[in-house]
């Protein structure tokens, strides 16, 4: 007689994360954005549910999360970088795999690849003294595709209860925007750090004779 043993796992995770528009080309194919302002950390939580493969080092996972950005900027016109600050909210949804690099009972190590879809519910960029609403205007994409990469420490309490810190890096699909400026162009690169919990709610025992 033997015993399989998959386990479903909910998790909730929170942490910050920064933001930035990596590789800017506007209509006129010129990078006229000015990255050197300081990077705004906010806060982000995100919860879904992780399953086990039937290879042991393997899990996938899908989870809804809530991001906010502040991201601090400036456009060049001429030599002059003039400051514009974007706040913007999303609403993700988000699958990827995980790949047990370090698989002891207490202790994992692993990196993930992840892809998004995030989508606009809430934003204004501050420009001159002038706020526009992004979400009404349609000046700024509301969708984005990213992929995820990275690496977190998980460590076992016991067998009901893990925790675990994790780093991330993602970026958007680089494409012509549909929503904003014809021609305009960038990719929305983040960085996060945050920390999880991860609960057993259900377990399946099959067994084969």
């Amino acid at each position: 007689m033997n015993d399989t043993t998959k386990a479903q796992q909910v998790y909730i995770e929170t942490g910050f994360e920064n933001a930035y528009f990596k590789d800017y080309v506007n209509n006129l194919g010129n990078n006229t954005l000015d990255l050197s302002y300081s990077k705004a950390q906010e806060f982000f939580i995100e919860s879904g549910f992780r399953f086990k493969l039937d290879e042991e080092r393997f899990t996938w996972e899908i989870g809804l999360g809530y991001n906010k950005y502040k991201i601090n900027t400036g456009f060049y016109s001429g030599n002059i970088s003039i400051p514009t600050t974007y706040n913007l909210s999303y609403v993700t949804l988000k699958p990827g795999i995980n790949f047990a690099a370090v698989n002891e009972r207490r202790l994992k190590v692993q990196i993930h690849a992840h892809i998004s879809y995030d989508r606009l519910i809430a934003g204004t960029r501050t420009y001159k003294d002038n706020t526009v609403n992004l979400y009404k205007e349609n000046t700024f994409d509301k969708s984005l595709i990213r992929i995820h990469r990275g690496i977190s420490v998980e460590y076992v309490i016991h067998d009901n209860l893990s925790t675990y810190i994790k780093y991330n890096v993602a970026d958007s699909f680089k494409e012509k925007s549909q929503d904003s400026n014809i021609e305009e162009s960038y990719s929305f690169h983040t960085k996060a750090f945050s920390f999880g919990l991860l609960f057993y709610i259900l377990r399946l025992n099959n067994r084969r004779f």
